[in-house]
């Protein structure tokens, strides 16, 4: 297949099905592209005779849909693998252990390391057709990755700590960062990791700066019974060992009584359109809580089943109007960053609570509005952004039964190109 390296003017791309989320399949269908944008969708042999004059690249047996938007992931740790040569055999009694687990891994990568990690995760993401990421980086000089990226997304700049010198200096870092353009296409955003690794006046402090610089939070919420024991009781693993163990131990804070999701509520920390990373460990009165805040839930679940953290409820969430997006977290949980991975492990993991095409909008459309790309990405309609991907299967199966076919294993590998604004993206 040959791919044209820039597009300029009027082109039409074609393919036997194309998918544009918003509307149903359709067969033999096409997109006409004016200058990276689409003006039209619809069947190819109409869009042909109305543009004669229009340059046609065909697919053929293919599929063409949006990007996927991996709205949770954490690339400066892709090669964690490395690092870690036994990570892929080791196996942990609980989320605290694999903590101790990686905070030692990272103890010993020197800085520079984590750039060229952020840039092959970038890499990786292109290749398996993802044009949109929610990427969390907790070095900030990693961000130069992103310097010549066409990804789109946002930026997270995470914070953590229980030091009130210290995060003083954190904040003030962050705070000179943030009021600068984030590199490449990318927008910034700010990662309060989690209620366990901050205190609260911190996490406030934050929360603050947020709202005075227009900025989407995103926070590792309810990810662990750790995380609910410590919030609730002031008691568990992580007040016995992590707090201990990274020299916290006369921080542990106070019981409250509450849930994590209820003490954010409670202090006014979820804002609309902010991302609750995880959410596995809520309540029926979280979940409420939740849906009238207006934030997302960005699942993950391959790493919550490898480290056994338990299972989001997807069907309250659902029912309650929780919008749901999807996330790869990282190589350090997970085994590829691959959103079509992500999909077909959630098909299976989630049964019937999450229907294939209910997958497929949350990996395309729904994780690009949470991204902040409403309007640009995550559908093929006319005024969005010129921005695919391209799969050629070894077969492709009839119409009524490609979306059960897209969330199958296997469709890494079927991925063949991604354009964003209309040209061809080389990882």
């Amino acid at each position: 297949m040959n791919l044209p390296m820039a597009v300029a003017g009027t082109v039409i791309f074609r393919a036997r099905y194309l998918l544009p989320i918003v509307e149903p399949c359709i067969e033999d269908g096409a997109l006409l592209v004016c200058d990276g944008r689409i003006a039209d969708v619809g069947d190819a042999s109409r869009l042909v005779a109305q543009n004669a004059s229009a340059e046609v690249v065909d697919f053929g047996d293919a599929v063409l849909l949006p990007p996927m938007a991996n709205a949770h992931t954490h690339l400066e740790l892709t090669h964690v693998p490395y690092w870690d040569a036994s990570a892929g055999e080791c196996e942990y009694a609980s989320f605290t252990d694999w903590l101790f687990r990686l905070i030692g891994v990272l103890r010993g990568v020197p800085q520079e390391e984590f750039i060229f990690s952020l840039s092959e995760g970038i890499q990786r993401l292109i290749r398996c057709g993802t044009g949109a990421v929610g990427d969390i980086v907790s070095r900030p000089f990693a961000r130069s990755s992103y310097d010549n990226c066409p990804l789109r997304g946002r930026l997270f700049l995470e914070a953590l700590g229980t030091d009130p010198d210290l995060n003083r200096q954190t904040l003030d870092i962050l705070h000179k960062i943030l009021l600068d353009h984030a590199p490449g296409a990318m927008v910034y955003g700010l990662a309060p990791h989690s209620i366990y690794s901050l205190t609260l006046d911190f996490l406030q402090q934050l929360t603050r700066l947020a709202l005075q610089l227009g900025l989407t939070q995103s926070i590792h919420v309810a990810e662990s019974p750790e995380e609910t024991a410590l919030v609730r009781d002031g008691s568990g693993s992580f007040a016995e060992q992590l707090y201990p163990q990274v020299g916290w131990g006369d921080r542990i804070p106070p019981a409250t009584g509450l849930t994590p999701v209820g003490l954010l509520a409670q202090h006014d920390i979820l804002r609309p359109g902010d991302l609750l990373v995880h959410g596995v460990q809520v309540s029926a009165q979280d979940i409420d809580t939740i849906a009238g805040r207006g934030v997302y839930v960005v699942l993950c679940p391959r790493s919550n089943h490898r480290i056994g953290i338990g299972r989001a409820p997807v069907a309250g969430y659902r029912a309650a109007g929780v919008p749901l997006v999807l996330g790869t977290d990282s190589l350090a949980s997970c085994d590829s960053l691959s959103l079509w991975d992500e999909v077909a492990f959630a098909r299976q993991y989630f049964g019937d609570d999450l229907d294939p095409g209910t997958l497929l909008n949350m990996a395309t459309y729904q994780g690009a509005r949470a991204l902040g790309l409403a309007g640009e990405m995550g559908a093929l309609a006319a005024g969005y952004g010129a921005h695919f991907q391209v799969l050629q299967p070894s077969h492709l199966p009839a119409a009524e039964q490609l979306e059960d076919f897209l969330c199958s294993y296997g469709r890494t590998d079927d991925v063949k190109a991604l354009y964003l604004d209309g040209k061809p993206c080389n990882p």
